[in-house]
Parts: structure tokens; sequence; C-alpha cells
């Protein structure tokens, strides 16, 4: 593989087509609400966080499966656009492409309704020693852990980042801690880092404030931990023993679609240059933050100059190397 390997970074995850309606209120059970707003576009766990880790200055490949059909074109055309690497990403010749639909009400909270189609048929082929070892992080999201094959797929990475050295990180959902709880329990001595917001983390460690978590999930052997909290920013935690509140920068919020993808991605990626967790935190808020400012997913993704602006030049140095 020709590229420069302490640049790349493989996303195993979801890749849907999103179809957004903002509305006035969520709506009730037989009720029949007008939109006054629809945003459709690229989205899906795996999707998000490659093009967020590409707007950092990663290359961006993603493993996942679409169907054969206009969504999957548009949804590969739309990846491609913004420079994610699409050469592991299958073609299902039967099942549809991922579509994903989200109620965003005025505060800018989003709602999902998801038929994963393709997605849940991903399987090992694409998922390659080469790919793996070319890899600086292995970024998966939690909805790749719900059914088999591309479980079996998302195991088979992991189970080649460890070989390889390759860093893993993972990004909770609350059907994963629902549905395989005792799974991601058994991986955590695995993970690198692990991200998650707080109706995660009450689905996973119920009873348990954001501290206690913190010291329940270092303590299990997961190196860097990492709780999205909203308004509120994140709680961080490593294993070297740092513990960290930090806010997140003042927005006005439009749509929440996709803002933990990005910040995860962008946690992952800050750490992985040596930035500390206030520096790291800070990057993560920022990529969340204003993603919150945009209707979609994808494309609400802020690009490499709104980030950059809002930096300091000691860490754009850093994640933007010239001679890089």
């Amino acid at each position: 593989m020709d590229v420069d390997t302490r640049r790349v970074v493989t996303t195993l995850g979801d890749i849907n087509v999103d179809l957004g309606f903002m509305l006035p209120h969520f709506p009730r059970e037989g009720d029949d609400n007008p939109a006054t707003t629809v945003h459709w576009g690229g989205g899906g766990s795996g999707l998000n966080m490659a093009v967020a880790v590409g707007r950092l200055g990663a290359t961006p490949y993603v493993i996942g499966r679409v169907g054969n059909d206009l969504a999957g074109s548009f949804v590969l055309q739309t990846a491609r656009a913004h420079g994610v690497q699409v050469s592991a990403v299958q073609v299902d010749p039967v099942a549809a492409t991922g579509l994903c639909g989200i109620v965003v009400t005025p505060n800018g909270q989003r709602s999902f309704m998801s038929f994963r189609g393709a997605n849940v048929y991903c399987d090992a082929s694409t998922v390659t020693s080469s790919l793996i070892r070319s890899s600086r992080i292995l970024l998966v999201g939690a909805h790749a852990l719900l059914d088999d094959p591309q479980r079996s797929a998302a195991l088979q990475a992991m189970e080649l980042a460890i070989e390889q050295g390759c860093a893993i990180a993972l990004d909770l959902c609350l059907p994963a801690v629902r549905m395989v709880r005792r799974l991601i329990v058994r991986l955590l001595p695995q993970l690198w880092l692990l991200t998650m917001n707080e109706d995660e983390l009450r689905a996973l460690l119920p009873g348990q404030s954001t501290s206690q978590a913190l010291d329940s999930l270092i303590g299990s052997g997961v190196r860097h931990v990492a709780i999205k909290r909203g308004a509120q920013g994140c709680s961080v935690a490593s294993a070297d023993g740092g513990r960290l509140d930090v806010l997140p920068p003042a927005v006005s919020v439009v749509d929440t679609t996709a803002c933990g993808d990005a910040f995860s991605a962008a946690y992952a990626w800050a750490l992985a240059h040596g930035l500390d967790l206030s520096e790291s935190a800070t990057i993560a808020n920022l990529m969340g933050a204003l993603t919150a400012t945009r209707h979609g997913a994808v494309e609400a993704i802020p690009k490499s100059d709104d980030i950059r602006s809002r930096l300091s030049t000691a860490i754009c140095e850093r994640l933007w190397p010239v001679n890089g």
C-alpha cells in the first residue's frame, strides 16, 4: 500500500444515506407533523468517523457494505468527494443500502430510526492484514457488533489490529450496549480508547457516577476513556492517572447528528499525535460543537480551515506537520 502509514486510519462501521426531518416537536403516535426542513446526505458511524479524521489530516479508509442501488452509488460518491478511500467497501447484490431516518427538534436533538440493510452483511473479505498493518488506528463503530457477519468482520479486524500493533478505538451506541453488553465488557482490555455518551454510560455501568465509571473502565484495562456530555463538554481519563472535565466552545446548536462520531474520531487522532488530555479534549469538543452548527452528518463535519482557525499554532503544527 503506497501511503504514509503514519497517517492512515481505518474505520469499520455503518455506511448510510441519512434523511433528516426538522420538526417543531417530536411527533406523537398517529400524529401528522409538517417538517420545517428536510436534509439528506451521507452518514453512518463508519463514514462519519472517516470523514472527521480526514479533516484532521489522516488518510481515511472505511470498511463497510452498501447495496447495489442508487443510494449505494450516492454514498460512495459522497465518500470519495470527502477524501475517504472506499476500496474496502463491499457492494451487496441483494440487500439495500442502509438508511437512517432522523427527527431533529428545535433544540437540535436528534432521534434515529435506522434500517441497517447491507451494513449487516459486511463480511471479513476486505478486512486484510495489509490494511490493518498500514493503519495507525482502527476506529470501530459499535453498531458493527450487533449482528453477524458484520460482527465477525469487526472482531477479526480487532484481532489483526492486536497482532499488528494498531491502536483500537471503540465508539459505543445504545443498541450495542443493550444487546451485546457482555461482548463489550470482554473487549475492554483490548481497547486503546473507548468513547461513549452519558446515556450509553448509564446503560453500560448503571448506578455509577461519571467519576466512578471512569475508574471502573480504566481499571478494566482500557487505556483511554472519553465521556461525551453534550453542552457540558466531556470527561476524560487515561491509564496514566489523568482525569479531566473540559467544557466545549459556545455554539448555536442546529442539529446534533454526527457530533459524537466527529468527537470520537478527533479525540483518537489527537491522542495518536501525542497531544495531552486537555488538548485532545479541546480538539474533540471543537469538532463535535462545529458539527452541531450545521444540518446533516458528513456534510456538517467542519472543514480543515474552520478547525485550524480555532486552534493554537502549536497544535496545528502537530496535527498538520508541514513536512508530514
